[in-house]
């Protein structure tokens, strides 16, 4: 009887292993739970940064998360949405309102796009206190 026992929670295990397990990791590291993969692309297409954020919704409305990006290649004028950092942002009207840098009062990166749980697909800006320095677009997929 006992090894019955143990046969059924070894065939149990690796049912719940096997269909529980989604690639949660960038490059071999383990992501954060609620995260979505980012790639980044500047205003031609081309790819110039990629990694992850994490969103949590705060309330209804209020978002707050963390993010940690890496540049591709040498792109000019990104701004800061390199490296890691904590975002803050808003949900209205199902729109995505996000600020990678809410501690900066110049050097900002926001991301707008609608909200989908599963993907999300957007236009990233690079504000400072000229206004808009550069901007491009951005898809991030639910892992």
């Amino acid at each position: 009887m006992k090894k019955i026992y143990i046969v059924v929670v070894i065939i149990t295990l690796s049912f719940s292993f096997y269909f529980c397990d989604k690639d949660n990791s960038i490059n071999g590291l383990e992501l954060p739970a609620g995260t979505y993969t980012y790639t980044g692309f500047d205003s031609m297409g081309v790819k110039i940064v990629t990694g992850w954020i994490k969103i949590v919704f705060d309330d209804s409305t209020h978002i707050s998360g963390e993010w940690e990006l890496d540049k591709i290649g040498d792109p000019q004028n990104i701004g800061s949405q390199v490296g890691s950092g904590n975002l803050v942002g808003i949900l209205e009207n199902n729109q995505l309102f996000v600020n990678l840098n809410p501690d900066y009062v110049d050097n900002n990166v926001f991301l707008t796009c609608p909200y989908d749980d599963q993907k999300l697909t957007g236009k990233w800006n690079y504000s400072g206190f000229p206004g808009i320095i550069n901007y491009g677009t951005f898809v991030g997929e639910r892992k």
